[in-house]
């Protein structure tokens, strides 16, 4: 069985459904627990529009790939303005579940699946007031206990069909 990974209450990651291997491989439970808060910290943003974990899970000089919007210099502020001006401008009650949580090394892997409604301007589109599925995933680089990049990749495609009704 699959390791699954939620958030709880508290918004740490918990896993529910592990199963063992007979085969043990050695690791540092709490280096590892560390970095899966750093992750919880980040989510918090989109599940629950709360950016107070960010400065506990993001490093001053944090990058996303592709940026928020092109041109924006690394840094939290930063971040946080491409995200405000850009996809959390144009969408609003995020709700989601982050479907798995890969650990291996400083990487953390986390495909997702999210809705929101379109509230704002997205790709050319004006509000809609739809609600809209799509999926992400990111892979986070934890350096120190903080992210210090993300690759991220998301279904724009599958966003502006359901915004445009195709």
């Amino acid at each position: 069985m699959p390791r699954r990974a939620k958030l709880n209450d508290e918004s740490k990651i918990i896993f529910v459904e592990i199963e063992l291997s007979q085969r043990r491989l050695p690791m540092d439970l709490d280096e590892q627990q560390k970095k899966l808060e750093a992750v919880a910290g980040l989510y918090q943003l989109f599940l629950k529009g709360d950016p107070s974990k960010l400065s506990t899970s993001l490093a001053p000089n944090y990058e996303q790939f592709p940026p928020q919007r092109p041109g924006l210099e690394p840094g939290i502020d930063n971040f946080m303005q491409g995200f405000m001006e850009g996809f959390g401008a144009s969408f609003s009650d995020f709700q989601g579940a982050l479907t798995h949580v890969l650990a291996d090394g400083d990487y953390v892997y986390v495909p997702s699946e999210f809705s929101a409604v379109h509230t704002g301007d997205a790709f050319g589109v004006p509000a809609t007031g739809k609600r809209v599925n799509f999926a992400a995933s990111d892979l986070h680089l934890i350096e120190d206990g903080l992210i210090t990049k993300t690759w991220h990749l998301e279904d724009f495609y599958g966003i502006l069909t359901q915004i445009r009704g195709d």
